[in-house]
C-alpha cells in the first residue's frame, strides 16, 4: 500500500498538479514516497481527497490506466464534493463511513466470536443469554455510551484504559467540528451552522418533542436556517429525524420535513458535551438522562445499518407507545 495524505503531506499535492500522464503520475508518487509501485499489486490510498481536487480529478485516468487500485477516503465530502471538477463519475463506488457500532465496539474490546455466536443464538431462538455474559456485555454497553465509536477515541480506550485523556480526545474532536464549520462553510452560514451544532447537545438533553429554533434564537425561522441545516446534515455531523404525523407505510410519504429531531454522529461525543455524566453512566446511577444518551445511541447505530430515521409522535396516550417522561414515541422501520 502506498498512502498520500493531502493533510498532513501538502507537497503530495503538487504530484497531481502538473503530471501529464498516468505513467508520470505513478513515477513522481513512488519518488514521492520513496517506495516501488507493484503493477496489479500494490493499493493507492488517497487520504483527505478534498485537499487536493486535481488528485480526485486523476481518478478515472488511474482506474482506466489499471496499474493500481484507488482507494479516496475524506472529510465533509457530502458539501465539499462540488468543487472538484470534472467529476469521475462512474469510476466511483461510495462508501459511507460511520463510527464504530457497538458489535464493532466488542471486537475491539476483544471479545470472541463464539461470544457473538451465543448471543445471536439466543436472540434467533427467542431464549436467554447467559446470566454472566448478560451482565459483561452491559457493561461494554455502557462503555460503549461513553466512549462511542470514534476510532482514535477508541484506540486511545483500548491502549491507555484513560477515560479522562479519552474525553479529552473527544472534545478535541468536538472541537475539530467546530473548526470545520468556520473553515470550509460558507462564510454567511457559519454563525447559524455553529448555532445549530452547539443546539444539538442541549436540545436532545431537554424534554422537547423536536427541534426547536426558537431554543437557539427568540423568534427563529426555518428560511433563516435551512441552508445551516442542509449543511450540517450533509457533513455528516448531525443525525436528521424527521416526523411522521400517522405511522404509516410508506413512511417518506407521511413525513413532515418541518417538525425535526437532530442526533449527534457519536454517542461519546454527545457524553462529551455534559460534563460529569460519564461516571453516573458506567455505575448505572438512575438519575442520570438516559433518554437523551440512549435514544442517540439508537439513532446512530439505525443510521450506521442503512436505516432512515423517523420519529412518531402524539399527545394522546398511546400506552405502551408512550415514555412516561415524555409525551411522544419513536418508530423506526427499514427506508
Amino acid at each position: 500500500m502506498v498512502e498520500l495524505n493531502f493533510l498532513l503531506e501538502p507537497g503530495a499535492a503538487r504530484i497531481f498538479k502538473t503530471a501529464e500522464s498516468c505513467t508520470q503520475l505513478l513515477e513522481r508518487i513512488s519518488l514521492f514516497k520513496d517506495t516501488s509501485i507493484v503493477p496489479g499489486n500494490t493499493l493507492l490510498l488517497l487520504e483527505e481527497i478534498q485537499e487536493c481536487p486535481a488528485a480526485r480529478t486523476a481518478v478515472k485516468g488511474l482506474v482506466l490506466d489499471g496499474t493500481v487500485r484507488v482507494i479516496e477516503t475524506g472529510s465533509l465530502l457530502g458539501v465539499r464534493i462540488s468543487e472538484i471538477k470534472p467529476h469521475p463519475v462512474g469510476y466511483e463506488e461510495y462508501l459511507n463511513m460511520y463510527p464504530l457500532d457497538f458489535e464493532e465496539f466488542l471486537w475491539a474490546a476483544g471479545v470472541q466470536e463464539e461470544t457473538l455466536n451465543h448471543l445471536k443464538q439466543a436472540f434467533d431462538a427467542r431464549m436467554p443469554v447467559d446470566a454472566y455474559i448478560h451482565h459483561r456485555l452491559l457493561d461494554l454497553w455502557r462503555y460503549y455510551l461513553v466512549i462511542g465509536g470514534m476510532p482514535a477515541v477508541c484506540q486511545e480506550f483500548f491502549t491507555t484504559r484513560d477515560l479522562p485523556e479519552v474525553v479529552h480526545r473527544q472534545r478535541q474532536i468536538v472541537e475539530s467540528y467546530r473548526s470545520d464549520i468556520a473553515k470550509y462553510a460558507d462564510k454567511a452560514q457559519r454563525p447559524r451552522i455553529l448555532e445549530v451544532f452547539e443546539s444539538i447537545p442541549p436540545q436532545l438533553a431537554s424534554q422537547n418533542l423536536r427541534f426547536y429554533l426558537s431554543e437557539i434564537r427568540k423568534g427563529a425561522r426555518i428560511a433563516e436556517f435551512e441552508q445551516g441545516l442542509d449543511w450540517i446534515i450533509k457533513a455528516g455531523i448531525a443525525l436528521p429525524s424527521c416526523n411522521v404525523p400517522e405511522p404509516q407505510i410508506p413512511l417518506e410519504l407521511n413525513e413532515k420535513r418541518s417538525l425535526f429531531r437532530l442526533f449527534f454522529l457519536d454517542t461519546g461525543l454527545l457524553c462529551s458535551c455534559y460534563p460529569g455524566i460519564q461516571l453516573p453512566i458506567l455505575q448505572n446511577e438512575p438519575d442520570v438522562n438516559w433518554g437523551a444518551v440512549l435514544e442517540n445511541a439508537a439513532a446512530q447505530s439505525l443510521v450506521s445499518a442503512g436505516f432512515q430515521l423517523f420519529y412518531f409522535s402524539s399527545k394522546k396516550n398511546m400506552g405502551n407507545w408512550t415514555s412516561s417522561s415524555r409525551k411522544d414515541s419513536l418508530w423506526c422501520r427499514w427506508k
